[in-house]
Parts: structure tokens; sequence; C-alpha cells
């Protein structure tokens, strides 16, 4: 009888200790949702039976800011659940905690008003114990409200700043006597390593305690150090007293660890630090809490670069913004993940988490996978001139700080991107005042997060302005320049890249140097073989990489670089060649990759790599070029060998030398379906790649019976190739008409004049259309389109989209002067006739369909006698266009 009362008692001491440990779990499903201020919302009696139902994460512009519409709704809107919470959890100390929502809340519960919070991107939570009912449901209202404020950064970016509870949301139960949740939602546990080499380490821990019951409190507090195996290194305790009430610091000693493993890049070893309080007396768990541990060192130095651990390192990665494709910026974990992956497989060591703070699994997955990583507040593109906007962006700094300051992965703290962009004045005093307000929130913020953190780096991002940030002295307050450059995208001269960082290495002496951001835009269903700046193709891409990487590894003082960006993310008022998509990411708003992803995946990695180029683009087309009826296109193979070996259908192009990671093929295509195989030989490793590619081979003579024709797809004034995914229609360039073959007469290519010479076609978004390639570039004043196309009936597809427009419209200051120059069309008309017999005859965009938006008409025509398709052009008023053709044969 004593045994089985014995292990009852053991059962019940231990039930009841587990009980007492923190239970955290999420509440994202079932939220009821409007937008708008419906009345009394919070309360119990407001009727949200019509309110939509969502889950968590979630944002309300994912849609809308994609459409075709300009804006995006920023404004007030509620969630609502009713939650039941077990009377289990009476007595304990409970939290609701939020992982970040954009960009003010308002939190109440059971009617009851429980607190704020202002800011979009860092984390933040609200003592909700004195307002739950425990065995009962609880009334949980969440007002969000993204509507600019101008004291809340960021004012404006080249982002969109989605609405909604777009974070995980959590509820945390805790003992009464607890480690401190209220700490800018911190995790209530600091640690240093102070002093840190190869063989030994010693480490320091900080631990907020609370006590609140109405008694005093003893406890034992304990940090036990385990390996990654859940091995115990080291062991300490403390013996502490809690007044009521009372939050208290408890210090430890330094606890030295020798033969420490140290966490690297490519060793990103992490011990674990358990924290726990027990009650002093009975020796019960009341609170724990674990924390990563990484062992590092590290220094950045002016002329030589990055040292981690003593070894000098490259730091050579990506920006990253939280965006999906159709999902704005309201993602899973699993998605989260997925990206910090991508990175490390395309080699990269670094991480900019850009321009604010991001997911926790983010920096999670940096800490696992060995990626140094800066991390920084979204004072972006200006300020505003008030004590309340200095005073959120300093509480920013210390949420950033202090959320993610066990991280061993971070070394840099930013706190400013290009925050002259927008300057609100251009001269005078005024322009004087806004310099010196702008330079005292740099210098506060960089005091700021000095204090809370004097062993990491600080950095700011300067755009290529450097006067403005030199007469501001902004550039002597953080200890890291970041300099975002565009030299070969928005400016011209792409040499000018490498003459403007050794200019800042000379001007700005004793100041680290970093590149954070740089990049073109790249469509993936864009490619060409005269690739040009703002083209958007794969290939102009692959030069501009090219460049940029090579200039900047010459250069030991570029401590690191972080290609903007990793991703394709949303930008609403970008238009582009995909409308409010910023495409300068290395893989795509799904996460394709694209061949720059490629080009650095081979630069960058160890392990042997071979990757044929082009790999999406699988619906391709061309007109022969080759007596043995085949259309020779290039094609790019990816790899860190020394040479590769090609195969087209079984027939070998021979070896050829890698040079900058890739090797170019010339590759003949026949039509149908196409067998890629490449294979090479690194070290001891034989690797092999192969690719399947559907080829709509267009014949050079139309009437080649050897090639029946069957249709064309032709974007006039272009040189690009565009993949219509979705219809797997591969459209090719224009060419100039021969007998025998197709093409146009007449005319020129439409060049758009910016601040910086010419450029291919508009930058315009065309709307009632989701190609925007197709209908962004045109041949001005053109005559005839000709194809000496075989008896048939054909329809006949023209393509057009006005691009010169008669009202004003506002440059993206993000295109630095890249902008078109505002043109206008005038009163445009001109008729059409078809193998002579005319279709229309006061044909005018502008009236009839406005300014950029597409048309399209199908025209059914037969053609006989052998006289094959003549598409004329018969000028009114201004000049005729054509912006697309596509020819399909019927019969």
């Amino acid at each position: 009888m004593k045994k089985f009362l014995y292990i009852f008692i053991l059962l019940f001491i231990v039930g009841w200790a587990q009980a007492q440990q923190r239970v955290v779990y999420t509440i994202n499903d079932g939220w009821k949702f409007t937008k708008g201020s419906p009345f009394e919302a919070q309360l119990a009696g407001c009727d949200d039976s019509s309110w939509e139902t969502v889950n968590i994460p979630h944002t309300w512009n994912n849609k809308d800011a994609d459409d075709e519409t300009p804006g995006f709704y920023r404004g007030p809107a509620w969630y609502r659940k009713q939650l039941f919470v077990d009377k289990s959890q009476e007595g304990r100390q409970a939290v609701i905690y939020f992982e970040g929502a954009n960009q003010e809340v308002r939190f109440y519960l059971n009617g009851q008003f429980v607190g704020e919070h202002k800011g979009g991107y860092t984390r933040f939570c609200f003592d909700i114990t004195s307002h739950l009912r425990y065995g009962q449901e609880n009334l949980f209202t969440i007002y969000v409200n993204n509507v600019y404020n101008p004291n809340i950064p960021p004012l404006s970016a080249d982002f969109t700043f989605f609405g909604g509870i777009y974070r995980d949301v959590y509820l945390q139960f805790m003992n009464p006597v607890h480690i401190a949740t209220n700490d800018y939602a911190s995790s209530g546990v600091y640690i240093r390593t102070p002093e840190v080499n190869n063989s030994a380490a010693s480490v320091e821990i900080t631990t907020l305690l609370t006590n609140n019951t109405l008694q005093p409190a003893e406890i034992r507090v304990e940090n036990v150090i385990c390996d990654a195996d859940g091995k115990e290194v080291k062991k300490t305790h403390a013996e502490i007293k809690l007044a009521s009430g009372e939050t208290k610091t408890d210090i430890s000693k330094k606890i030295k660890i020798d033969s420490p493993r140290l966490w690297d890049i490519d060793d990103p070893y992490r011990y674990m630090v358990y924290t726990r309080i027990l009650d002093k007396k009975k020796g019960t768990l009341l609170d724990e809490v674990v924390n990563p541990l990484g062992l590092r060192w590290f220094k950045f130095d002016s002329e030589k670069g990055f040292f981690l651990n003593g070894k000098g390192r490259k730091l050579i990665g990506t920006a990253r913004h939280q965006d999906y494709f159709q999902k704005g910026n309201a993602l899973r974990d699993e998605l989260h993940v997925q990206d910090v992956l991508l990175l490390k497989e395309m080699g990269g060591n670094f991480l900019r988490v850009s321009h604010y703070p991001q997911d926790p699994v983010i920096m999670e997955m940096c800490d696992k996978l060995g990626i140094v990583t800066s991390v920084e507040i979204p004072v972006v593109n200006a300020v505003t001139e008030t004590e309340e906007f200095l005073q959120n962006s300093v509480e920013m700094a210390k949420e950033m700080v202090r959320q993610d300051f066990n991280r061993p992965s971070v070394m840099i703290w930013g706190y400013m991107n290009e925050i002259f962009l927008r300057r609100p004045y251009t001269e005078g005093k005024q322009l004087e005042d806004y310099y010196r307000f702008t330079e005292k929130v740099a210098r506060a913020l960089e005091a700021t997060i000095r204090e809370e953190d004097p062993s990491r780096y600080t950095m700011m991002a300067y755009h290529n302005m450097p006067q403005y940030y030199e007469d501001a002295h902004l550039t002597e307050i953080p200890m890291i320049q970041g300099w975002n450059l565009y030299q070969g995208w928005y400016e011209p001269d792409i040499n000018e890249f490498q003459r403007l960082l050794d200019r800042a290495h000379k001007v700005y002496k004793g100041k680290v140097l970093m590149v954070t951001e740089y990049g073109p835009g790249v469509d993936p269903g864009l490619h060409s073989y005269q690739p040009e700046r703002f083209d958007f193709s794969q290939e102009y891409g692959l030069v501009y990489h090219k460049h940029y990487l090579r200039e900047m590894m010459k250069r030991p003082f570029i401590a690191g670089s972080s290609l903007w960006n990793l991703n394709d993310f949303y930008s609403e008022s970008r238009v582009d060649a995909v409308p409010h998509v910023n495409n300068k990411g290395v893989v795509g708003l799904n996460r394709e990759k694209k061949d720059v992803y490629w080009f650095y995946k081979t630069a960058l990695s160890r392990r042997p790599i071979l990757v044929i180029g082009n790999r999406e683009w699988k619906s391709r087309g061309g007109v022969v070029n080759t007596a043995q009826k085949e259309c020779i296109q290039s094609v790019p193979v990816f790899s860190n060998a020394e040479e590769v070996e090609l195969f087209v259908n079984n027939k070998s192009l021979g070896k050829k030398k890698v040079e900058d990671n890739y090797a170019l093929f010339d590759v003949p295509f026949v039509g149908g379906e196409n067998l890629l195989e490449a294979v090479a030989v690194a070290g001891d490793s034989k690797l092999r790649d192969m690719l399947r590619i559907q080829f709509q081979l267009v014949g050079s003579q139309l009437k080649d019976e050897a090639i029946p024709f069957t249709e064309i797809n032709v974007m006039l004034g272009s040189p690009r190739y565009f993949e219509d995914r979705t219809a797997n229609v591969a459209w090719i360039p224009e060419q100039e008409y021969k007998p025998g073959s197709w093409g146009f007469v007449g005319g020129t290519s439409y060049r758009r004049k910016t601040g910086f010479g010419s450029m291919l076609g508009s930058d315009i978004d065309i709307l009632g259309t989701d190609m925007n390639p197709i209908f962004q570039t045109q041949r001005v004043g053109i005559k005839s389109f000709k194809a000496d196309v075989p008896n048939g009936e054909y329809s006949v597809y023209l393509y057009w989209a006005e691009l010169e427009s008669d009202k004003e419209r506002e440059a993206l200051v993000y295109n630095l002067g890249a902008d078109s120059e505002q043109t206008f069309a005038g009163n445009r008309s001109f008729g059409i006739s078809m193998n002579g017999t005319t279709v229309l005859d006061d044909f005018n965009i502008a009236r009839d369909y406005g300014y950029a938006r597409a048309v399209i008409k199908k025209f059914v025509v037969t053609v006989k006698d052998g006289k094959g398709l003549s598409v004329d052009f018969h000028k009114k008023e201004g000049e005729p266009i054509l912006n697309a053709i596509r020819i399909y044969r019927n019969y």
C-alpha cells in the first residue's frame, strides 16, 4: 500500500511540476475578418456573421496590390475570434504574442482594451492575465491599420506595404514567477560571449526574472549549456529573492568553455542554453526557455574585409523580401525555410535581412545553415522631422536588437537605407534643416544600437549620391558603409561601378565598405541574343552579374555584398516587364531559378556542379538558319568543371572550356522535341544533366514543304524572345521582309528616351493583359507585314497598345533617372488592309481604347493564288504602329 501511495505522490509531483512549465501554441485558425471600421467591433454585441473567415498568416492586400487598379487598400481592418481557454491554465500568467502585424495594432479582450503597438515588422506581446475567463470562451478582437502614418517608418519604399496579421500569433501560459516576457518581446535571456578563441570561450548570461505573485519568491536560477547532442557542458546556478511584483536582472558569472567547437560558415555548430528557474524550497520547475549559443569571433577591416574566427571570408549573398507569388507577405513557416535553403544551395554565405526584421524562422535558419546576417529597421527613403518619428525609430531599433540578440548569425545591425532618395527639399535652409534632423536620427539610432549591443557592427546603406550623405555627415556615423549601386542598369556605364568602389575606398579612409544592393531586372520569360540595359532578359542579367562579381572579388577592401534580391517581390508602383513586381531576384516570385542563380551557384559552391541553362525556357521558337533545316540558338551550360561537353539529340557539339562559370554552345534545334545532355568531369566526379525542349521551328521560306507552316508569333520593334507559359506559345523577334519569307516593311523600333539615353520599348503597365512584353515594344511607321505563306485559311491576330499618352505621369523615384521622358501620341489614326481588302479604315487606338491598354483583333483571311499574306497600313494622321502579330493556319 505504501508503495502505491509513493508512486501516486511521485506522479502527482511530476505532473504538477510539468504543469508549471511554459505552454506555447498558435491561435492562427478561424478568425473573422473585415476591412473598414464597423461600429464597436471590439464588443460582443457586434454582428460578425457576414465577415470573412480567414487563417493567420493573413494579408488583405495579396490581390489588390497586384491588380490593374492603381494603389492598394491602406486603412483599418478588424479580426475577431471566440476562443475557449481551458480552466487548467487559471492562476498562470498569460500572454498573447505577435510575430508581426502591419502596422498599427490595438488589441481587445472581452471588450476591454489591452494594449497597442506601432511598427509593422517587429514582434510584440501583451499580458492578458487579468482579462481572461477560464473554462469558457473569450472574445479576442484585433484592430490593424496599414494607413500611411508620417511618424512610423517606413514612409515609402520600393516594396508593397501589405496590411494584416501576416505572421503567427501565439498564446503563452507561464508560472506567475517566470522569465520576463515584457522586455520588447524578447526571450528575457541575453547571451554574451566577451572572449572567444580556438582554445577557450567565456559566456555571460543575463536573465530577466519576474514575480507576479502577491508574495516574495525565493528562486534558484540555473543556466545549463548543452552541446548539439544534448550533453551537458557547463552549468551554473544562483539564488535570487524577488519581491512581489518585481522584475529583476540576474547576471551570471563568466562561464568558461574549454576547446569550444566554433560556429562558422562551413560548420555552424550551436550549443543550447537552457535557462531555468526553480522554487528554492520545493525544487519544482517554475519556468524554462532555450536559446542558441554560437561561439565565434569576427571583425571587419577597412583594407582586408571580413574575418570570422581569424579566417578571411568574402561575404557574398543576397538581400531578401518576405513575398511569395499571390500570397503577398503572409507566408507559412515552410516558405521562409525554403528561401534560406535556396540561398545556401546557391553558395551564399550572407543574407541582408532587408529592409526590416523578418520572421523568426528566417533567423533560425541562418543560425542553422551558417549564413552571416545583417538585420535592419525600415527607416527607408526619408524621415519625418518630428520627435515622434525619432522615438518610434529608436523603439524599433531596441526591439530589433533585443529580439535577435542571441542569434550567432547576426553580426551587423542596420538602420537606414537610401534615406535621401526622397528628399522633400532640394536647396536652401529647409534642406539644411532636413539634413540636420536626419543626422540627429542617425546618431540617435547609432548610439542606441551601440549601447544595446557593442559587440556587433552598425551599417547604413546609401544610394549613388554621395554628396547628399557627406553634406549631412551620414558617411561618418556607421561602422560599415553599404553602397547600393546600379551602374549598367539605372545608369548607363557598367564600368562606373568599379570606379565608384575605388572612389569610396579612397575618400572614406578607415571605413568598412560593402555593396548592399546591385542587380538588373530579369523576367524569366524574356531572352535576347542582343542583350541591353533595361531589356529584362536573362542574358543581360548574366552580363551584369558576371561583371559585378568579378570586380568585387578583385577588391579585398570590399568586405562583402548582398545582391538585390534573392527573390522577385511585389512593389505596387512598379510596372516593368511584370506589373507591380520588382524582378531583380535571382529566383522568381514562385521561386523559379533564373540563369543568374545558376551562375552564382557555380561561382560560389565548392561541390561539383553542372546545369544546362535556360532551364525553364522549354517552349522555344526560331527561324531556320542552317542548310540542315535547323535553328541555331545559344545555350549556356553552367559548371565549375574546367570543360563541358554538350550533346543535342545524341550528337556531340564538342567540348568547351568553362569561362566565368559557364560555357556557351551554339545549339542546332530541330522542330519538335530536342534532348540536351551535358557531361563534365570535376575531380573524381562525373557530372551529367539533361533537358528536354519543345522547339517551334519556323521556315526561312514559308512554302518549304520540309517544314510545314503552322503558325508564327512575332514581337515587333524587339530583338527579344518571349515565352507565354500559360499557352506554351513561343514569341520570336521581328525581322525585315524578304521574298519567300516573312517580316516587316518600313518603320523604326520604338525606343523611349530617358535621362540616360534611350531604352528598348516602354516601361508602362499595359492594362488588360498579363503579357506586358508583347505590348511594350512596337514598330512605328510600319508600312506592311508580309508572310509568304501557302494557300489556305488563316487567323491573323494583330496586337496593339498606345505607348504615348496625353497625360502626365509621375516618374518612379527608384528608377533613378531611367524613367521615360514623357511623349505624346497626338491623334494617331490609320487604316489596315489585308491582301488588298480594307478591314479597318479609321483605326484610332487612343480614341477607342485609351492609353496603355492591350488591344487584340483577330481577322480570318483566305490566302490563294500563291500570293501569300500582306497586312498593309495606311497612314491618315500620325504614324501607324504594330506591336505584335500572330499568324495561325486554320486549314
